[in-house]
């Protein structure tokens, strides 16, 4: 499935919904579990009971792991099977894409681990003046720094650079990610590999002339990738049995039309697995955590040695997910 998390406008406001996307446009995925109730139940029963194993929230359904997403999927194929497209209540289960904008996935994630999976792209930083340095080989560090998970905002979003920025260093990172499903502690092998939920993409923007200076402390980015909407993710996450192999996916990076680099998802040092792995090793690790395997070599404009102009749009793309959208702003 692909799972979203979209905003709908109400006269009281957007409303934030749990959806699925299909061929037919999104399914409320809540919508179509109290559909699926009513099928034995007053309205009213169906409508709690529904809400309540399908929540409207992200991380409460992922906390749930493949038992919830069981219960999406009974949904989903239940109202497309009789077309259902209103709950008795009068909660509307089908929206047209157009009528509703995509947020993160995961709007406040409880953790970002950024990991660093791509030697050539680490090997680019070196020679434009990064101080960071690979962990030793047999060394068994899978180094991170943790990111903003405050800063998290949906595809089609606009980058804006931050007031220490003039806008000229502003960029954009195209990052294959993982979303971590039930968490857990000390997870290895196949139990790492259960705990992750989907995939999906996400934009880690930069501000590269403030992160340059404070990687010289050798401490790694801190206001460099900390502002607000510096980060992107969706446009929404693939969960895990529909891209049984994560080593046959294509990245690239596409401006205004044009393709300007990609890559495969096989180049990667590490798996998701070993990366949360490694994460949990004496750490508990909450369900919505997201592991990037970071930036691929030029997937970013530090790499291609290209600035980014106002109103130039982005699409970061992963062949099994689709791609995020991001427009630069001035």
């Amino acid at each position: 499935m692909k799972l979203a998390t979209f905003a709908l406008a109400t006269p009281l406001g957007e409303q934030r919904r749990l959806g699925v996307v299909t061929g037919e446009g999104m399914i409320d995925a809540t919508a179509a579990r109290i559909a699926w109730q009513e099928r034995r139940l007053p309205a009213a029963a169906a409508a709690r009971i529904g809400a309540a194993e399908v929540p409207p929230d992200m991380l409460a359904l992922i906390e749930m792991g493949e038992a919830g997403l069981a219960l999406v999927a009974e949904a989903v194929a239940a109202v497309q099977g009789h077309g259902q497209d209103m709950t008795a209540g009068g909660i509307a289960i089908r929206h047209d894409m157009a009528a509703l904008r995509l947020l993160a996935p995961v709007p406040r994630p409880p953790g970002v681990a950024n990991f660093s999976c791509w030697p050539a792209h680490q090997k680019a930083g070196a020679e434009r003046g990064s101080s960071l340095k690979p962990a030793e080989e047999g060394s068994g560090i899978l180094p991170y720094w943790k990111g903003n998970p405050d800063s998290y905002v949906g595809t089609g979003s606009t980058l804006r650079p931050p007031p220490y920025s003039d806008g000229s260093d502003i960029d954009i990172e195209c990052e294959f990610v993982a979303i971590v499903g039930p968490g857990g502690r000390d997870l290895t092998g196949e139990a790492a590999r259960r705990a992750i939920i989907g995939y999906t993409i996400v934009n880690d923007g930069s501000a590269r002339s403030r992160q340059m200076l404070e990687m010289k402390s050798g401490r790694g980015p801190a206001k460099g990738k900390d502002f607000d909407g510096g980060n992107m993710m969706g446009p929404w996450i693939v969960t895990r049995d529909e891209m049984p192999d994560i080593h046959a996916q294509r990245l690239s990076l596409v401006c205004n039309g044009e393709e300007l680099s990609s890559a495969g998802s096989d180049e990667m040092s590490w798996d998701f697995e070993d990366m949360l792995a490694y994460l949990s090793s004496g750490q508990s690790i909450q369900p919505g955590h997201v592991l990037s395997a970071g930036c691929y070599h030029k997937g970013c404009g530090f790499d291609l040695g290209r600035r980014w102009l106002p109103g130039d749009l982005i699409e970061l793309r992963v062949s099994g997910i689709g791609a995020l959208v991001c427009i630069i702003g001035a």
